[in-house]
């Protein structure tokens, strides 16, 4: 069989599969697939008696042991498994999934509780479970190869490869007869030809590591480049990034809100305004606690899929407390409050920390916690909720049901609906339903995030309240993931796994942040050892691009992650800090900067061609060729003097200070006895210091 040939049975099979499917969210078939599941009710081998456990239940990840009762011979990650497959020449089955995944758990039980399926696994392959959030490296290479494969990605994600891990195949959720057919070509076409299938991996693993060899030819986009490029890829009537489903793209909305203020564009304004709105007012607002599901499964915001993810949640608290101080819309700031109320009151661990999600399913039914009937809303005999939330006889969702969408009303008549006792009532009732499972890991990048958002949150408010979330979640943090020994940081709490990448630069970033709101001291020097710390752990010789992880090499590639996903690139991330960085300690890390733009440079491509995806990425030019005012405050007076300026939306300024000059050495030589001062600079040149509020801020809308 030629290569060609081979590559057109695998493509073949793909095709015909996945046509049937909507990528990793199959909505359109949720009525086929309970047609499926009853009919094979029958042949289902699942007994009352108590399944055997496989070797998944030694493991602590939730999502793994959701699938320690398989009957599929189950392996963790590991040496292990790949050294069984080469002995035994068979190939590997990689299935990735996480905890608050509703399709994985479909898959779950109609498929790997399935005998026959087990069979076929256990004979001709070795079988890998990895939650995605204890490894995200993993996830990132496999999720790339599908991108690259099928066009897209999703969970849960299940891939065949050889035994070294080289990707063949890659798919998202199979129903059970589907998964079969799957699993016996791709063993009939290994058997058959085992030379073209490795050939076939070879040229894979080839492709998926060209890019990141790149070191980049310099930057040319231009803000002029991205704002074009920006429009052609977004959902201008409804907003969101066009496509049949909408996810929020927090990192695209924040570097909006900041594009923005450099390049005033009305018709940008108008998208963000209809994604905020519509995103807001839609299904995936908990319009009676606060927070947002995970995304929408259709194009206008209206059914979302159910689960709640903390690194959502954190960063939209952000966008939308920094959207309030853009356009002063209180819509905005009640989003934002809400948001934070249900990061309070169903994320807050008491010992510190805040977990990671909340399922999509309790009682096991998807979305019940969140879903009413009409007549359960006219118990409360109140028509306003009826019309607002468009509740039907017929249900808006599924069986009746309805989901509470507020889309087509006007934001004044839903902040009024927000005042009234109704909204307690309804939120009463709820809260005495069964509410649905946490995955209680404590992810140290995801909580880095809620503290970026608290200081969003109490910079729109000077409401002290949320300031003190984010200086107690970061004196966990550091209390708790970070070795103060060697400034190395674990992926959770109580563990001896190694941070990522990820972990590194969204703790630093949070403690920036902090340091800016606080001024004490501990918080930037920390956030400047953690960065020094990240740059040797995660320095790589063939691009200028960090790498996901800092372990040894268990990977067939080295995962970089470039690309924004839920949550802002490492990378991207990581250049933002050592620009911010450098321009602080000018004096022992100007090399940083220098680093930043080598990364820029390599990615100057990607922002060219998916510019809705390199949020953050673009964040980082703009710091870069619009340099910041760096307002500097000096005296007993200091953190008053920098809430008095923190006025409006002005990401274009950085503040630093307090009541001693400390490490900083732009802070060097200005502290005045018995005054406190201001001194206005941008490129480490200041303007006359002045001890005049107002007329320090007049000096930030000048130019140098």
């Amino acid at each position: 069989m030629s290569y060609k040939s081979l590559k057109l049975e695998f493509s073949g099979l793909k095709n015909a599969l996945m046509m049937k499917k909507n990528d990793s969210y199959p909505f359109r078939l949720f009525g086929l697939i309970i047609g499926i599941l009853i009919l094979y009710t029958s042949c289902d081998s699942r007994k009352e008696q108590e399944v055997p456990q496989n070797r998944l239940a030694k493991e602590s990840s939730l999502y793994l042991l959701q699938h320690s009762t398989n009957p599929v011979d189950w392996y963790p990650w590991g040496d292990e498994a790949f050294e069984k497959a080469k002995s035994e020449d068979k190939l590997v089955v990689i299935s990735i999934g996480y905890y608050a995944c509703h399709w994985c758990q479909v898959m779950e039980k109609e498929t790997f509780m399935d005998t026959t399926v087990a069979k076929l696994m256990n004979d001709s392959y070795v079988s890998i479970k990895v939650d995605r959030e204890e490894r995200p490296d993993i996830d990132q290479v496999y999720a790339d190869a599908a991108r690259k494969m099928t066009g897209s990605a999703g969970w849960p994600l299940n891939i065949i490869a050889t035994s070294d891990g080289t990707p063949l195949f890659a798919g998202t959720y199979f129903e059970n007869e589907d998964w079969q057919a799957v699993l016996q070509r791709a063993d009939y076409l290994y058997q058959e030809n085992p030379e073209e299938i490795l050939n076939q991996a070879e040229s894979m693993a080839a492709s998926l590591k060209e890019k990141s060899s790149l070191k980049g030819q310099g930057i040319d986009i231009t803000l002029a480049d991205i704002e074009g490029l920006w429009l052609s890829q977004s959902d201008t009537t409804v907003g969101g990034i066009k496509g049949t489903q909408k996810f929020p793209n927090s990192p695209y909305l924040s570097a909006l809100l900041d594009f923005t203020y450099y390049r005033p564009n009305k018709d940008l304004d108008k998208f963000l305004k209809q994604t905020l709105d519509n995103m807001a007012l839609g299904g995936m607002f908990d319009h009676l606690n606060g927070g947002f599901a995970r995304y929408s499964t259709d194009k206008d915001w209206k059914v979302p899929h159910f689960e709640k993810m903390l690194y959502d949640n954190a960063q939209l608290m952000a966008v939308y407390a920094k959207a309030y101080r853009k356009f002063n819309d209180p819509f905005y700031l009640y989003i934002a409050e809400s948001t934070a109320n249900c990061l309070l009151t169903e994320f807050k661990r008491e010992s510190g920390g805040f977990y990671s999600s909340i399922n999509a399913v309790s009682n096991e039914v998807e979305g019940g916690y969140y879903t009413w009937t009409l007549s359960e809303i006219q118990e409360f005999d109140d028509a306003a909720t009826l019309k607002l939330f468009n509740i039907s006889e017929a249900g808006n969702w599924e069986n009746g049901q309805n989901v509470l969408f507020a889309n087509g009303s006007t934001k004044q008549d839903y902040l009024a609906w927000t005042k009234s006792d109704v909204k307690a009532e309804i939120l009463s009732k709820r809260s005495r339903r069964t509410s649905p499972p946490k995955d209680k890991k404590i992810i140290t990048s995801w909580n880095a995030l809620a503290i970026e958002g608290f200081v969003s949150l109490y910079r729109a408010t000077q409401n002290t309240a949320y300031l003190n979330e984010g200086k107690n979640l970061a004196t966990y943090l550091t209390g708790n993931h970070l070795n103060s020994d060697n400034n190395s940081v674990t992926r959770t709490d109580g563990s001896l796994q190694n941070g990522f990448l990820q972990d590194y630069a969204q703790l630093s970033a949070s403690l920036i942040s902090l340091y800016q709101v606080t001024f004490n001291l501990n918080w930037i020097e920390s956030a400047e050892a953690i960065t020094a710390e990240m740059v040797e752990r995660f320095n790589a010789d063939n691009t200028a691009l960090f790498k996901q992880s800092s372990a040894k090499d268990d990977l067939f590639m080295a995962s970089y992650p470039t690309l924004d996903s839920d949550l802002p690139s490492g990378n991207a991330q990581a250049a933002e800090n050592l620009i911010l960085l450098a321009e602080l300690f000018y004096d022992t890390r100007s090399e940083w900067k220098d680093k930043a733009v080598e990364m820029l440079s390599a990615e100057n491509s990607e922002m060219q061609v998916a510019p809705a995806f390199t949020g953050k990425w673009i964040q980082s030019l703009i710091q870069l060729q619009n340099p910041s005012y760096e307002v500097a405050i000096l005296g007993s007076q200091a953190r008053n003097y920098q809430e008095a300026l923190d006025l409006g939306f002005r990401p274009d300024i950085i503040f630093l200070g307090g009541t001693a000059e400390g490490s900083v050495p732009l802070l060097a030589n200005k502290l005045v006895d018995g005054r406190t001062t201001i001194y206005v600079c941008q490129n480490k040149t200041c303007k006359f210091p002045t001890e005049d509020v107002e007329e320090a801020y007049r000096m930030t809308l000048e130019p140098f």
